[in-house]
């Protein structure tokens, strides 16, 4: 029963991620043709195209897997597939979830008025130092990933012993402190990306408040705008919660041994967090936003025409 919701989660798991995939891939294209073209780029737009870019890896890292698992169900049993999956998914996934951070700690300095010296030296140092804080974050993925490949050597040893100058040595030892580093930098991250979006939420709010009392009774666009900002924001938090929990968990001891409705739960959330958050994004950005509706109303013209 757990094996046939396991398959059925990652069934449709691949499903969801092909259109994930495809919405990354146009985040991704539409902030390169912008660079190109204009021959400069907003350091929001570097951002998310660096959210598009690793998404669209982890995604089809994702498909490719699974598209693995049901034309060779041994690749499961295999040593080497699983662990190279693993490896390329812990740092693509730790990439993404730093350049998300990085955007929303971006969008709230930005938006928000706070008058607090962190905030104004935010205001002006973050922009002109966008490159190094990109590779800082690939940087921390690439080491949280190679701790992350020394605790999974560790764990499967869990009676195994260490003689070292006459005394010994317990793995677990080593195990916990790996697994307390792992928890303490993904903590880190998720203060940094719950707090930045809860001040934006608060500016948000405070905004609409202020813009509704000025206003004459009228429901004017830039109000709608504010409170179509604030309903996504809160949705994108709904939707990172779970997933940045789950992420949590995977780095204690016992996640190794995470049954199938457990796997199953995993799968579920990382969908619902990749892709959806991926369509936020969209929903958010004007440019973005704008060149999908021409895209979509080509298309229902292209199929009108052809009856």
């Amino acid at each position: 029963m757990l094996q046939r919701l396991y398959f059925s989660a990652l069934g449709v798991a691949a499903i969801s991620n092909f259109v994930g995939l495809i919405v990354n891939l146009f985040i991704a294209v539409i902030n390169y043709k912008t660079w190109v073209q204009s021959h400069r780029s907003s350091s929001s737009d570097r951002i998310l195209f660096s959210v598009g870019i690793t998404r669209f890896l982890m995604l089809g890292l994702y498909i490719l897997y699974v598209f693995c698992l049901f034309m060779a169900p041994n690749t499961e049993r295999s040593v080497y597939v699983p662990a190279a999956f693993m490896l390329c998914w812990t740092f693509l996934d730790s990439n993404g979830l730093w350049f998300v951070t990085l955007l929303n700690v971006l969008y709230c300095v930005r938006i928000t008025d706070f008058q607090h010296p962190v905030f104004l030296l935010l205001k002006r140092n973050l922009s002109p130092k966008l490159s190094r804080l990109l590779l800082a974050c690939v940087l921390v993925s690439a080491v949280t990933t190679f701790l992350h490949v020394m605790l999974l050597q560790i764990l499967p040893l869990p009676e195994f012993v260490i003689r070292r100058n006459g005394t010994e040595f317990d793995a677990h030892e080593g195990s916990l402190s790996l697994a307390i580093s792992l928890v303490l930098i993904s903590f880190l991250r998720f203060i940094i990306n719950v707090t930045s979006t809860s001040l934006l939420i608060h500016s948000l709010r405070r905004h609409i408040q202020k813009m509704q009392g000025n206003a004459s009774g009228f429901w004017n666009p830039q109000t709608e705008a504010h409170v179509g900002a604030l309903k996504l924001m809160v949705y994108f938090l709904l939707l990172y919660i779970p997933y940045a929990v789950l992420n949590l968990f995977t780095y204690l001891p016992y996640s190794v041994a995470m049954d199938l409705g457990v796997r199953s739960l995993n799968t579920i959330i990382s969908t619902l967090y990749l892709v959806g958050h991926s369509l936020l994004i969209i929903l958010t950005h004007p440019r973005l936003k704008t060149k999908a509706k021409k895209i979509l109303c080509c298309n229902k013209l292209w199929h009108i025409s052809s009856k």
